[in-house]
């Protein structure tokens, strides 16, 4: 038996070895695609220590590095009476279109930031050309169906990313110097909903978090009762 579960524990490692090879391959890859210098990897893991994927990943550059701007225009669904995704990121002044896939109106507002919106958008619609000028956390609902929620988070850099199915996030980063590395998830039990470390990057590097707590559940997206509006609102 110890040798089966010593076989079996084996093989798990090196198929993690293999993985994250493999993922710093592609990273490195990507950022000689770009032309860009180097490549920063981030992996993020549970408290139990597995994979965790959905997490946003960012880099500050704290020296002065030059930004870029973000010229993809990021699209909020509203499907399903939820936001998809659940979590969206955004840098400050980038085009967010909110795009209503239902078949009835929605009424999507912001919550607690200097961000404030507030429009009813009917089925089939798009709300577009939406810029946001000042970074923050925006929490979303919908006065309809008050059980939506989703988070927009809005940064002052162009690195920024969600992690994959294996934990990792890629940067490929232009200029040398000093990045502040942060991991936020609206559900995180950290202050603030973050980790946060400083790293120096002078050629392609790498960077793991452990979180020290579970994650909290994230709201169910469904009434709980059978009651639907349907009306022109």
């Amino acid at each position: 038996m110890d040798i089966f579960l010593n076989s079996k524990t084996f093989i798990l490692a090196l198929s993690l070895l293999f993985t994250a090879l493999a993922q710093a391959s592609t990273c490195n890859k990507v950022a000689a695609e770009k032309k860009q210098l180097m490549c920063l990897q981030v992996s993020v893991h549970s408290h139990t220590d597995k994979a965790l994927s959905g997490m946003v990943v960012y880099l500050e550059p704290l020296d002065g590095q030059v930004l870029t701007k973000n010229t993809n225009t990021l699209t909020i669904a509203q499907h399903n009476k939820s936001f998809e995704p659940y979590l969206s990121v955004s840098q400050i002044n980038q085009q967010v279109n909110f795009e209503n896939q239902d078949d009835i109106t929605h009424h999507i507002y912001s919550a607690g930031s200097d961000n404030k919106f507030s429009f009813k958008i009917r089925a089939g619609k798009t709300s577009a050309n939406l810029l946001f000028e000042k970074p923050g956390e925006i929490a979303m609902g919908c006065n309809i169906h008050d059980w939506m929620s989703g988070y927009l988070l809005l940064l002052n850099t162009p690195y920024f990313a969600k992690t994959n199915a294996q934990g990792f996030a890629d940067f490929a980063v232009s200029e040398q110097g000093s990045y502040r590395v942060v991991v936020w998830h609206p559900q995180m039990q950290a202050a603030n909903n973050r980790m946060v470390l400083t790293k120096q990057l002078t050629s392609n590097d790498k960077v793991s978090f452990t979180l020290d707590k579970a994650m909290q559940a994230i709201p169910k997206q469904e009434s709980d009762d059978d009651f639907d509006f349907l009306s022109d609102y």
